[in-house]
């Protein structure tokens, strides 16, 4: 459906989904099973939801069980550890810290100077270029408090949540001009 001219969505037929609420927010599970319709005319085809109970016993659907394969853990994310790497030259100025998402991660992350983080040293920019980036930041992060709008909010809907796990502060001596960049992300151990 559209929601409005900016936005398209998706409407729930309430007798076909099971809505959950979680302390994550609410869960729909779509429906399981669908059977091919075919159309009068012109139209196509189009696959159409069935209740479990009336799955026809003969197709043996209703005893499939379509378990997670088994899989090896996910490796960690992790950034170059090459000393001569722009991750370690210059580099971070304090850390490691760790923040702990609600997915269940770890994310290790260090504070950089903001003209030194590895994403500006290799946008191209000349040595001036990046101190010059660096003197508005400082002046951002000093003026800028966090308790104001500085961008008009939306007209409609809403803004993305963040983890508050990853609103992270600085340390002493660094909140105007450094940030923090994350270098490695794992499974809890």
């Amino acid at each position: 459906m559209a929601i409005d001219s900016s936005t398209f969505g998706y409407r729930w037929n309430d007798q076909l989904v099971t809505r959950k609420d979680t302390t994550d927010g609410p869960l729909v599970t779509l429906p399981e099973y669908y059977r091919l319709e075919k159309a009068e005319g012109n139209k196509r085809a189009r696959w159409v939801p069935v209740q479990p109970k009336d799955v026809p016993a003969e197709t043996g659907l209703a005893e499939v069980s379509f378990s997670r394969p088994p899989a090896e853990p996910s490796q960690p994310y992790v950034t170059p550890d090459d000393p001569n790497s722009c991750w370690k030259k210059p580099g971070p100025v304090a850390g490691p810290f760790q923040a702990h998402p609600g997915d269940g991660s770890v994310v290790t992350y260090y504070w950089y100077r903001f003209a030194d983080q590895p994403a500006l040293l290799n946008a191209d920019l000349t040595d001036k270029e990046r101190e010059s980036l660096q003197a508005r930041v400082e002046k951002l992060h000093r003026n800028w408090k966090k308790d104001r709008d500085y961008l008009t909010p939306p007209a409609m809907g809403r803004l993305a949540d963040i983890d508050p796990a990853l609103i992270v502060t600085p340390p002493p001596g660094l909140e105007a001009g450094y940030v923090p960049i994350a270098t490695r992300q794992a499974a809890t151990e």
